[in-house]
């Protein structure tokens, strides 16, 4: 019996010379890579010899600065087990970031005329240090964190607790917009690094009660442009509006005054994942009634191709711009609350029906959120599947 193996495997080893070296058997064919690999591995390719990814489609985020933190991180969040990385491109991105960081610790003013969202880009570049865990970066993030809590709108930079821009964060230090996309990226940032300290959350709770219209909120509501005054009104439904200051950014616009009623921001499905996750950031309990009202909100508009709360007949189209997004902080949200049910799968197969033949991702349908920029719009992509996985 002993024999007949040898000679067997003899005759394989023949077999094999004779084909060239290669085998006969046939050999098992490579599994097909998921959406969320050929997503990570276009991403990887479109990283410059700088390390950093910079815009093709937009001169405010040519620089890289605002960019290549967000890209990055989404990178980081893809376990390595699950999508293989390039040798060295994510120590080439963490070097690009720490480069381009100045000496106030804010990334996004390189440039001395144009402001990359430093905000944005310094909270999304804290996340990316404290991800990769080298200790040499402590002295950085700490810098970067304390002109992160310097930029909370607070007394100390002139703002009243009567303001409706007290405890919120906005574009950076030279004005632009506020509004709670900003002000969830830095929260988040400072809880990952440990700094979010109890009257920085208070405030920041604060300014997330006015913007959830909730009961306890003790600040009036600010006035729809155009709108007559009227009697404020109970409006709280859990959802949240994006910003109370700059309000044309409120892509679920208002409802108009009625009998005597004072017109108010409307909640909606984009805004409202941005809230219940800032609220997360901020310290709030998962029990805690805003979060529960947030995630009941949710549930209650599930929709992922259209945005719920957002007016398909408005003359700006918001609904369609903010696709990916949606979807990209859908599943953030979600995620954060280890919600239950087949979510993961939808957003998947969801996905999976846009993606492109080269493995990115574009809005093609509108340019007002930048989301027709293939790389932002692949890294959205790379959000929200990493959060299904």
């Amino acid at each position: 019996m002993r024999g007949t193996t040898i000679t067997l495997a003899l005759l394989m080893l023949l077999a094999t010379a004779a084909c060239g070296g290669k085998s006969n058997v046939p050999e098992k064919a490579a599994a097909p890579q998921s959406t969320l690999q050929r997503a990570c591995a276009w991403l990887w390719k479109q990283q410059a010899a700088d390390g950093g990814w910079h815009s093709e489609t937009y001169g405010l985020m040519r620089s890289g600065q605002s960019l290549t933190p967000f890209v990055l991180h989404a990178l980081l969040s893809v376990p390595e087990e699950q999508v293989s990385r390039p040798d060295g491109g994510v120590e080439k991105g963490l070097a690009f970031i720490r480069t381009h960081t100045n000496g106030e610790g804010c990334l996004g003013r390189s440039d001395p005329d144009i402001a990359d969202y430093p905000n944005h880009a310094t909270a999304y570049a804290v996340r990316c240090l404290v991800a990769a865990g080298n200790k040499d970066d402590a002295k950085l993030i700490r810098k970067m964190c304390d002109y992160l809590l310097a930029q909370q709108f607070n007394a100390a930079k002139g703002t009243d607790p009567h303001s409706h821009r007290w405890g919120g964060w906005g574009f950076g230090s030279d004005g632009g917009v506020m509004d709670l996309g900003h002000t969830r990226h830095v929260l988040e940032a400072l809880r990952d690094a440990a700094v979010l300290d109890a009257a920085t959350a208070e405030r920041a709770q604060a300014f997330l009660r006015l913007l959830q219209r909730h009961l306890d909120e003790w600040r009036p509501q600010p006035e729809v442009p155009g709108e007559p005054e009227g009697e404020a009104g109970n409006t709280y439904d859990g959802g949240f509006y994006f910003s109370p200051t700059d309000t044309a950014m409120n892509k679920g616009r208002h409802q108009p005054a009625a009998g005597g009623r004072a017109a108010w921001f409307r909640s909606y499905a984009t805004a409202t994942c941005d809230g219940l996750l800032s609220l997360l950031a901020a310290g709030v309990a998962v029990t805690d009634e805003r979060v529960k009202a947030a995630a009941t909100w949710l549930d209650k508009h599930p929709a992922l191709n259209h945005p719920a709360g957002i007016p398909q007949d408005d003359p700006t189209p918001w609904y369609v711009a903010v696709h990916y997004y949606h979807v990209a902080v859908r599943a953030e949200a979600w995620g954060a609350l280890k919600r239950k049910g087949d979510w993961q799968a939808e957003i998947e197969t969801h996905l999976t029906a846009l993606q492109r033949a080269n493995g990115s991702f574009l809005n093609e349908i509108s340019p007002l959120m930048k989301e027709n920029d293939p790389v932002l719009c692949t890294a959205l992509a790379v959000v929200a599947l990493a959060n299904c996985a």
